[in-house]
């Protein structure tokens, strides 16, 4: 299984006071954002590194919600983590960006393993 570590998903209190503290105090480029039905989303980057996403909804509690990654084949790693005797929490599902689950780790912190479409990875991960 080929992975990278893109991001990491913080659920935020307040998205705006979050932003500034990211990108004025520790220096994160601010990337593009998204409204959500219920919330929003802003990408945080770092140079040449992961990013941070940071979401404000009332749909989720506060805190570190998972680490996103990017997998070449989302079908063999879920078969691989089966194999290792890691189960996903739920099928692989489609999104805006391409495919994707989660698994936890053996500390109980998600990790979610995303399939991108090659339009995204061009577009957003500009060789990450």
């Amino acid at each position: 299984m080929k992975l990278k570590v893109q991001y990491s998903t913080m659920i935020v209190k307040n998205l705006e006071e979050s932003v500034k503290f990211y990108r004025d105090v520790l220096g994160l480029k601010e990337g593009y954002h998204v409204d959500l039905p219920v919330g929003q989303i802003t990408i945080m980057e770092s140079e040449g590194g992961a990013s941070v996403e940071l979401i404000e909804s009332p749909d989720f509690p506060v805190g570190l919600y998972s680490v996103g990654t990017d997998v070449d084949d989302i079908d063999k790693a879920t078969e691989e983590l089966k194999a290792a005797g890691y189960d996903t929490l739920g099928p692989v599902i489609p999104t805006s960006v391409g495919r994707q689950t989660f698994v936890l780790d053996p500390n109980g912190v998600r990790i979610c393993l995303i399939e991108h479409t090659n339009e995204y990875r061009d577009r957003n991960m500009n060789g990450r």
